[in-house]
C-alpha cells in the first residue's frame, strides 16, 4: 500500500514539474540547442539546473554565466534540440521514455548526459543499450564503439567494445556502419596481425570506407569510368591506410582482377609490370606478415608450426619460415571463449592445428593432424583408408619464457597418431595430448608422453583448459614479390 502511494504522489510531483518546464513564465535561464536551421531556445530555471546537474552548477556560476535583461543567457551547439528535450525533461522529473528511442537517439542522449556529468542516467542508458545488444551487434558496432571511446563516463561500453573486439576484431568492419569509422580507427585494425578477413576482402572494405568519406558518392560501377575528381579524392582519402594493407597476401590473379582496376588512385611505385605474374608488388609494400585470427599465438609462432608442418626441422633457424613467407591459411574454426566446446563432427575438412593455453601457464600446448576430423579419416577408425598421411602428425609445445626451448615432438606409430569418437574429442597419441572428453574451457587434460617421440611437459599431471583454438590449415597459391 505504502509504495502504491509513494508511486502516486512521484507521479504527481512529476507532472508538476513537467508542468513547470513547459508552462511557467517565470523561468530565469533560456538554453539554445543545437546549430544553424536546427535551433531551438528553452526556457528553464537556473536552481533546478545546479541542484540536479554539476556541470550547471559550475557553467552557471557568477564566473561563467551570461545575463540578459535578468536571465541567464547559455548555448550548447553540439547538442540537437530533440536530445536537449529528452535530457531536459529527464532532469526535471528524472524520468526518460527510453522505449521510445533507438539506437541513435539513445547514443546522441548518452553524450549529452555524459557532458552534463548526469551519471545516474548514463548507467540507464548504457544498461538499456546492453538489453538491446543483439540488435546493434553487427550492424551499428560502431556506433557503440565510438560511443564508448568518445564518451569518458560510458566505461560499460567499451568494455563490451573490447570483449567482441578480442573475439572477433574484424568485427567493425563488418559492421554495416563501418563508414563512421575514424581514420586512426581504420588504420589501427590494419595493423592488427589478428583480423579474420582476407586481404582481398579487406582491401574491397576499405575502398567502400573511402568512398563513405567523400561528399559525393560514386555509383558508377566500372571504376575506369570514374571522374578524375572522384578518383583524386579518393586517393587522398586512402593514401594513409594502403601501406597497411599487406598486398604480400594477396594472390596476383586477386590482385590482377580486383586492386589493378584503382591503378589511378595507387601509388605508381607500389608495383611494376612483369610476365608471370603480370603484376609485381614492390619491396617496400611487402614488408608485413600474415594474419592469423587468434587470441594464443602470433605469426612468427604460425610461421614456426607451418615450417614443422613442412618438416623444416633443422637447427638452422634461418631454413623456417618466416611471418611474411607462411605458405598456409589459419582459418579460425572454433575458439573456447567464443564457441564453448569443440567436437569432431566441428571440423570435417582440411588438415587441422590444436591449440591449447592451460590455466596458470604461459605455454602453448597443440598438435597438428593431416587429415580431416571425419570418423573415416582417423587412425582409431578400422576402416580401410589412406593412414599415410598420419605420419606427418606431430605436438608441441611453445614457450614464452626465451630461456625454454619449444618442444616439438613426432608420432612414432601413425596408427597411434590420432583418436576421436562421439564421445570425446580428437586427442594425440594414447595419452600425450588428450582431454577427458570434449575441448571446454575448464576442462581437464593431461600429456603422458607414449605415442610421440617426446614429452610435451615435465609433469604428467593433469591441468584445467583455460582458452583452444582449432584452426583448418589450407596450402596459398603461390607469392610473388620483388
Amino acid at each position: 500500500m505504502t509504495s502504491k502511494v509513494n508511486s502516486r504522489l512521484f507521479q504527481e510531483l512529476t507532472n508538476d514539474l513537467i508542468n513547470l518546464l513547459e508552462n511557467d513564465d517565470e523561468h530565469d535561464v533560456i538554453i539554445e540547442a543545437g546549430e544553424g536551421e536546427n535551433t531551438r531556445k528553452f526556457k528553464a530555471h537556473y536552481y533546478i539546473l545546479r541542484m540536479r546537474s554539476p556541470y550547471f552548477r559550475q557553467a552557471l556560476s557568477s564566473r561563467w554565466a551570461i545575463k540578459e535583461d535578468g536571465k541567464y543567457i547559455f548555448k550548447k551547439p553540439n547538442i540537437t534540440p530533440e536530445t536537449f528535450d529528452t535530457i531536459l525533461r529527464y532532469i526535471y522529473a528524472s524520468t526518460i521514455d527510453v522505449e521510445k528511442l533507438n539506437e541513435v537517439q539513445i547514443v546522441s542522449a548518452l553524450g549529452a548526459a555524459d557532458e552534463l556529468c548526469l551519471n545516474i542516467l548514463v548507467e540507464v542508458l548504457q544498461g538499456e543499450l546492453l538489453e538491446r545488444k543483439y540488435l546493434w551487434m553487427g550492424k551499428q558496432s560502431v556506433l557503440i564503439y565510438n560511443a564508448g571511446q568518445k564518451y569518458p563516463t560510458c566505461t560499460t561500453l567499451a568494455e563490451t567494445m573490447e570483449e567482441a573486439l578480442y573475439q572477433e576484431p574484424e568485427l567493425l568492419l563488418k559492421s554495416e556502419d563501418f563508414t563512421a569509422l575514424e581514420e586512426d580507427t581504420v588504420i589501427w585494425l590494419l595493423q592488427r596481425d589478428d583480423l579474420g578477413m582476407g586481404e582481398l576482402e579487406l582491401w574491397k572494405r576499405i575502398v567502400q570506407w573511402g568512398i563513405g568519406q567523400l561528399k559525393t558518392t560514386i555509383m558508377i560501377p566500372d571504376v575506369a569510368r570514374w571522374p578524375d575528381e572522384d578518383c583524386v579524392g579518393l586517393e587522398i582519402v586512402l593514401r594513409p591506410l594502403i601501406p597497411y594493407i599487406r598486398w604480400s597476401n594477396m594472390s596476383p590473379v586477386d590482385f590482377e582482377r580486383q586492386v589493378h582496376a584503382y591503378k589511378r588512385i595507387l601509388p605508381q611505385k607500389m608495383y611494376t609490370p612483369n610476365t608471370k605474374p603480370m603484376y609485381v608488388i614492390t619491396k617496400e609494400y611487402t614488408h608485413y606478415h600474415a594474419r592469423i585470427q587468434s587470441v594464443l599465438i602470433k605469426p612468427s609462432h604460425a610461421a614456426k608450426i607451418a615450417s614443422w608442418i613442412d618438416r623444416l626441422d633443422s637447427n638452422d633457424q634461418n631454413s623456417f619460415y618466416t611471418p611474411s613467407n607462411i605458405p598456409y591459411y589459419f582459418k579460425l574454426v572454433v575458439r573456447g571463449s567464443r564457441d564453448q566446446e569443440f567436437r569432431q563432427t566441428t571440423l570435417t575438412s582440411n588438415q587441422a592445428i590444436v591449440l591449447i593455453k592451460p590455466a596458470n601457464s604461459d605455454e602453448i600446448l597443440g598438435g597438428y593432424n593431416p587429415l580431416t576430423w571425419s570418423k573415416k579419416s582417423i587412425s582409431s577408425n578400422k576402416d580401410q583408408q589412406d593412414n599415410s598421411p598420419l605420419k606427418d602428425s606431430y605436438i608441441f609445445s611453445l614457450k614464452k619464457d626465451p630461456g625454454e626451448e619449444d618442444v616439438l615432438s613426432r608420432v612414432i606409430d601413425p596408427k597411434d597418431s590420432i583418436y576421436c569418437n562421439v564421445y570425446c574429442s580428437p586427442v594425440f597419441g594414447k595419452g600425450d595430448l588428450f582431454p577427458k572428453g570434449h575441448f571446454e574451457i575448464g576442462q581437464p587434460c593431461g600429456c603422458k608422453q607414449t605415442s610421440y617421440e617426446k614429452p610435451l611437459r615435465t609433469s604428467t599431471e593433469q591441468f584445467s583448459i583455460e582458452e583452444f583454438e582449432v584452426f583448418q590449415v589450407i596450402k596459398k597459391q603461390e607469392r610473388h614479390n620483388v
